[in-house]
């Protein structure tokens, strides 16, 4: 059986990672951090997700932090990742699309278009990873 792709997720709305949880775990592997810090941590101690999905406004690493730290690792900047958030500011999603984020959603979303968004992401970063 072939391994199924995890899908980091990272938001400090309990509710929100209890949604995404089911949203994603019949397709994915799924783990849920509440804290950029947290989730940086669990990196850090030998895990390396398919994707990242993660909030911007949390309590110790921010969002914009944590894609910063993601940017600057030769290991971890090459894991796609995808913004949910309740920032609705074209020059935030902007900034934030510069840091390199594959796909910025504004909170409330459609869980149908994230499920297609995080597939299409996957399946492209799949696709650039077996490019001989």
């Amino acid at each position: 059986m072939a391994r199924r792709n995890q899908i980091l997720i990272i938001d400090d709305d309990t509710a929100m990672c209890e949604l995404l949880e089911k949203l994603f775990q019949n397709e994915y592997e799924v783990i849920a951090k509440n804290d950029g810090m947290s989730a940086m941590y669990w990196l850090v101690a030998g895990n390396l997700p398919d994707l990242i999905i993660s909030d911007l406004d949390m309590p110790n690493l921010n969002g914009e932090e944590f894609i910063a730290n993601l940017n600057k690792s030769g290991y971890f900047k090459d894991v796609p990742v995808i913004i949910i958030t309740g920032y609705n500011s074209k020059s935030e999603k902007l900034k934030i699309m510069k840091l390199g984020v594959h796909d910025y959603f504004i909170k409330p979303f459609n869980p149908r278009e994230l499920l297609f968004s995080a597939e299409v992401v996957l399946k492209h970063t799949k696709k650039k990873l077996s490019i001989p």
